[in-house]
């Protein structure tokens, strides 16, 4: 985990040597901070040489042609970076161009405002950082604790006036304590209160160390007596602790069979998932690895799906979700050999290898799990679910170089399983899923990584033409990443990708940003401008997503309506219920509009509409297309026009490319228009909307 930063540097352009005396003299007070001052010419060269730059201010009055040219090529540079801009035309100024983080638009005097800005900024960065650091910090040791009380074989109990509070099961076992035997709120008997024998004998009490008699924060050797009677000597530590206000006995009985060296223990509690007690992805890996440097190395690897995994978190708490994930993990373990490493690798995904059994015999291990698991009811008597799993299968040879080689190859081959209607188990074939293929996919991985850390993003803007609304100017927001050589790339290259890794919610977050802030921009200049930004399901389904929205919504202060998210239709097929909380919290609470995409599939019915409350209705391209020559096409957009009609939803029409076609939708009364034929999308906003009459 990084450190806080103990200095801030400023990064400060196109000052005279006046401005930047006075300048310095107002940051005279400010602690740790390094102010490095440049023009715009050298300014590129000046931010390779820092290895972090914390804030930017620019000036840009007396700006020159060239100055604002070569601060294009800045763009990317500083994207990420807050910036202060100082200029005297505040009215016509284009934030815009700046991109992202752009804090505060100001002229450099009165001097001591400045300072202010940039006194607050620095001390914000600060403060987030403290807390960035705090929250990790807090999280990592509450996690490595769960994993502790989870894992170890070592007791632990949690005492307040001689009654339990809480025990782990190692407690149970140590002490010869039934695992069903609830223990919250007992007396303790396993410890007496006194060293009396009367005393124990009157409390029932095993003959033990009274509590009373160990030294606080120190390691004591006892004899500890089990119920029933039998003996041994170990080790116990004891400590006071503050719980809900109330002061509490700690204890740790460690457990003498469990490890012979203790270190050993935490090492392995490192490489456990805490929550179904089984290995985790660290431990396969590094695992998997070991076994390739083998002479000979063999093995077979499975990766275990869990399929409908985001129905069944939807449906069922946490707790309920938790049960049915660890059901399933004990359903596995008795379809393996003790041989086996089975291991947690992600929310629903599990991954088992062995390097003992032959090929045949693994997959039939497999099969064995499939069919246990399609027996198994899970959840409770009154609201049970069936579970089923796709399982993609690898084998170690040779040919194999790397753990994450072998996951991807049993990962795509789950994937086929998956989206298999037969059977639920597939082997990867270097044939049909050549090893170029998986090349592909992880340079696609690391082209989206880098484009999000260099800021290698840009937004194209194809006009949607209202055939009748005349305030409004309409636009489709487009993304590109661009390549080492300025070239745009396609999403079709990466989007699949970004959706498949998760990525795309960072996408999605930036394209956001970005449009809020066009829309801000539009409307200091008197423009109202809406935009139409696409949205997954991976994204939206995220409560953080969501939060950042409302958050930049009221930072920036726009309107909310002219945000339009555009989903994807097919997503009332795939979560119906995440979808309406979405659509919900968007229109009523941010005030923001919805649009439903590549539509024309699937019936549009009047009961949908009203249920989903959207605004407009995108049709898929395909039917525009071919709505010269395909009567089927022209009568799914005449339907549609009825149906949203009657409900005031408004039809767009994309893919239009010739005059013809637009003559056929707007006799047809579509609403709106998006096609090469008005624009093809560009990185301006020059669409001249007063044409449409």
């Amino acid at each position: 985990m990084d450190a806080v930063s103990t200095s801030s540097n400023i990064l400060v352009i196109n000052l005279s040597k006046d401005e930047q005396t006075l300048l310095s003299k107002s940051l005279l007070n400010f602690p740790n901070v390094v102010v490095q001052y440049t023009n715009f010419k050298n300014c590129i060269k000046h931010i390779k040489k820092l290895q972090k730059v914390d804030l930017v201010l620019i000036n840009f009055n007396n700006h020159t042609t060239k100055s604002i040219q070569q601060h294009s090529q800045l763009k990317a540079e500083l994207q990420q970076v807050p910036k202060i801009i100082f200029t005297d035309d505040l009215e016509k100024f284009d934030i815009n161009s700046f991109g992202n983080k752009v804090i505060d638009i100001r002229t450099l005097s009165p001097i001591h405002l400045t300072t202010n800005s940039i006194h607050r900024e620095l001390n914000f960065q600060h403060h987030r950082s403290l807390f960035h650091v705090s929250r990790i910090k807090a999280k990592n040791e509450h996690s490595r604790f769960d994993a502790f009380l989870n894992n170890t074989e070592d007791g632990v109990a949690l005492i307040h006036d001689n009654q339990y509070w809480s025990v782990n099961d190692a407690y149970k076992r140590i002490f010869n304590i039934p695992a069903e035997e609830n223990l919250t709120q007992s007396v303790v008997k396993e410890f007496s209160e006194s060293n009396t024998s009367s005393d124990r004998a009157k409390k029932n009490c095993a003959l033990n160390t009274s509590l009373e008699s160990l030294p606080d924060n120190q390691t004591s050797s006892v004899l500890i007596q089990k119920r029933g009677g039998e003996s041994f000597v170990t080790t116990i530590y004891k400590t006071k602790c503050l719980v809900s206000n109330s002061l509490c006995t700690q204890i740790l009985v460690h457990n003498p069979d469990a490890w012979s060296n203790i270190e050993k223990g935490f090492t392995d509690l490192r490489s456990f998932d805490h929550e179904t007690g089984i290995h985790n992805k660290k431990f396969i890996i590094e695992h998997i690895n070991n076994k390739i440097q083998e002479d000979s190395p063999q093995g077979s690897l499975a990766v275990i799906l869990v399929n409908d995994f985001r129905q069944i978190r939807n449906k069922y708490t946490h707790q309920q979700t938790d049960k049915i994930i660890q059901s399933i993990t004990s359903i596995i373990k008795e379809s393996c050999d003790q041989s086996d490493v089975l291991a947690k690798y992600g929310d629903s995904v599990f991954t088992l290898f062995s390097s003992e059994l032959d090929r045949s015999d693994f997959l039939l291990h497999c099969q064995k799990i499939i069919a246990l698991t399609n027996d198994t009811i899970f959840g409770e008597e009154s609201d049970f679910i069936k579970a089923s799993l796709s399982i993609g299968i690898s084998f170690l040879d040779q040919r194999v170089s790397s753990a994450e080689q072998l996951i991807t190859q049993a990962d795509k081959a789950c994937d086929k399983a998956s989206n298999s209607d037969g059977e639920k188990i597939n082997v990867f074939d270097s044939i049909s899923t050549p090893l170029n293929e998986l090349i592909e996919e992880k340079q696609s991985v690391n082209l989206i990584q880098r484009a999000l850390e260099e800021n290698r993003l840009q937004t194209l803007f194809q006009p949607i033409v209202d055939l009748s609304e005349k305030n409004t100017e309409n636009y489709a927001v487009l993304l590109r990443i661009i390549d080492e050589d300025n070239n745009h790339i396609p999403p079709d290259n990466f989007i699949l990708t970004a959706e498949k890794t998760g990525l795309i919610s960072q996408l999605d977050e930036w394209v956001l940003r970005n449009t809020i802030q066009q829309i801000r921009q539009a409307s200091r200049q008197g423009v109202k401008r809406k935009f139409f930004i696409n949205l997954s399901i991976n994204t939206y389904k995220h409560d953080q997503f969501i939060e950042t929205l409302m958050a930049d919504v009221k930072f920036y202060g726009i309107d909310p309506s002219l945000l339009v998210f555009q989903i994807n239709f097919s997503d009332l097929k795939d979560d119906p219920a995440i979808l309406k909380k979405f659509i919900c919290i968007a229109k009523e609470e941010c005030g923001c509009q919805l649009a439903f995409d590549q539509v024309g599939f699937t019936e549009i019915t009047d009961t949908l509409l009203k249920e989903y409350s959207v605004d407009y209705i995108k049709i898929d391209g395909s039917f525009t297309q071919s709505l010269l020559n395909d009567p089927v096409s022209k009568k799914v957009i005449e339907k549609l026009v009825k149906v949203t009609k009657r409900n005031n939803v408004k039809t767009i029409a994309k893919s239009v490319e010739n005059a013809n076609v637009l003559a056929i939708l707007w006799n047809i009364g579509i609403n709106a228009v998006q096609g090469y034929f008005l624009q093809k999308p560009a990185d301006k906003m020059v669409f001249d909307f007063s044409l449409k009459d």
